[in-house]
């Protein structure tokens, strides 16, 4: 039968380390955790949502002008 072996690093809690233990998941520096909550990422988003749904409206407005020039 296989059993876990323990590792003993003498990590005390509330302790920062720098070692990278064998299956632990690391972070590239400058890349946040993903510790956002629902709203926060609403608010990060909105932009973006809000120029979508400017151009939804503009583009109809700009073929129909395109249209019309054409036929001028």
């Amino acid at each position: 039968m296989v059993t876990a072996q323990q590792i003993q690093t003498g990590v005390t809690p509330g302790q920062l380390t720098t070692a990278v233990q064998p299956g632990q998941l690391t972070v590239a520096p400058g890349v946040l955790p993903a510790q956002f909550d629902i709203g926060t990422l609403l608010a990060s988003i909105m932009p973006l949502i809000m120029l979508m749904m400017v151009f939804m409206m503009i583009m109809p407005m700009m073929k129909g002008m395109a249209e019309a020039f054409k036929s001028s």
